[in-house]
Order: structure tokens, then sequence, then C-alpha cells
């Protein structure tokens, strides 16, 4: 009884944001002959600042949340899960993207909607929404994850030679924490289209300055034979 009560004084507790603005309003019509045009304007300035402010924030809490739920529902998830498990999650994510797609979790959300569709074995709608995820983080080592979800994708779809460009993207990088990765990934994809001796070019060069790479072994014996 006690919680509900304190619910209840709660809910009839007035809004701090609209008993803000309510003096605000007060405020201009007890004074307006006296305030002059200008300092209205930087009055009506900064209501509408803070109403921005206000409801961003209150927008970026609620996306937070549900991304929030969406992550604990996808890590629930078996490893080996078949892809009908993933369905939910993916559905979840997509709608965190469509409700809240301008704020932060609303980002985060597109990058894992791309790899439950990759998951799904959904390619096309992963690329596209690897792609959307790129445009939206300025970030070097998101991207480099991001470049490698496409990479990956385009693997899957046959097409070889633009999962090669998005791995010659990663390695361009010198800063990437994936450059080994990438090159072993790039020698695979050289191999698929025909091409031997630019495959063992790309394990030479992961050999040679990677020495402590956990495709170390794997590359050595792709240049041995």
């Amino acid at each position: 009884m006690i919680e509900e009560k304190s619910r209840k004084e709660l809910l009839e507790e007035p809004d701090p944001f609209l008993e803000f603005i309510t003096r605000i309003l007060e405020f201009g019509k007890q004074y307006q002959r006296q305030i002059a045009g200008a300092v209205c304007g930087v009055i009506a300035l900064a209501l509408v600042i803070t109403g921005v402010v206000y409801f961003n924030k209150k927008t970026e809490d609620r996306a937070a949340i549900m991304l929030g739920k969406a992550l604990a529902a996808y890590a629930a998830i078996e490893k080996d899960a078949p892809p009908a498990a993933l369905e939910e999650s993916k559905k979840n994510f997509k709608d965190i993207m469509d409700k809240y797609g301008s704020t932060g979790a609303g980002k985060a959300a597109l990058i894992y909607y791309a790899d439950t569709c990759y998951s799904t074995k959904n390619f096309d709608e992963a690329i596209n929404a690897y792609t959307k995820a790129l445009d939206a983080f300025d970030d070097p080592g998101l991207d480099n994850l991001i470049l490698n979800g496409l990479a990956y994708s385009y693997e899957e779809k046959g097409d070889y030679e633009k999962a090669a460009s998005y791995f010659e993207m990663i390695i361009s990088d010198k800063n990437a924490a994936m450059v080994d990765q990438a090159l072993f990934n790039l020698g695979r994809m050289d191999e698929k289209m025909g091409k031997p001796d630019q495959a063992k070019e790309a394990f030479a060069r992961l050999v040679k300055e990677f020495p402590d790479s956990m495709y170390f072994s794997l590359a050595s014996e792709k240049i041995a034979g």
C-alpha cells in the first residue's frame, strides 16, 4: 500500500519542465510592456533550446533502456542457436532503430541489427544496415568492425572481389587492431578468385609483420603449400 501511495503522489506532482514553461509564460505576460523585442527573442530562444535539450535527454534515456533490454535478450541466446532464435532480437533492434535512430542507442542498435541479419543469413539486409552504420559513425575502431561485417557479408553472397576491397580498407588503416585478420581474409579471397600469387603475398606480409598473430601458423601453412 505504501508503494501504491507513493506512485500516486509522484503522478500528481507537476512535471518540472511544464512548470518551468508556465513560469516563463506568466513572466512574459506580466512584463510584456517592459520587455524589449530583443529580450523577448532571447527568452524565446532560451525556451526553445531548453525544450529541445529536455526532449533529447528523455529520448536518449528511453532509447538506452530499450537497447539495454534488447542486448540482455540477445546475450541470453545460446551461441549455437538456430537462426530463427535470433528473429526476435533482430526485431527488437529494428524497433529501436526506427523509433530512436538519431540517438546514440539507435545508432548502436543499427550495428547489432546488421549482425543479426548476417547471422540469420539475410546478407543483403545486413549489407544495407552495415552501410548505414558506416555513415552514422565517425570512429575508426567501429568503422573497421563495420567494414569487416560488410566484407563477410559480401563473401557469403559470393562477391569475393567486393569482400576483398573491404578487407583492403581495414589493412590500409595503420592503426587498425585487426590488420592481421584482414590480411588473412584477403589471402582467402584471393585464393577463391584464383589469384594464388596475390594470396601468398597477403599471407607472407601477415607472417612478416605479425609474428604473434593467432593467424601466424595458418598463414605459414598457406605459404608452404
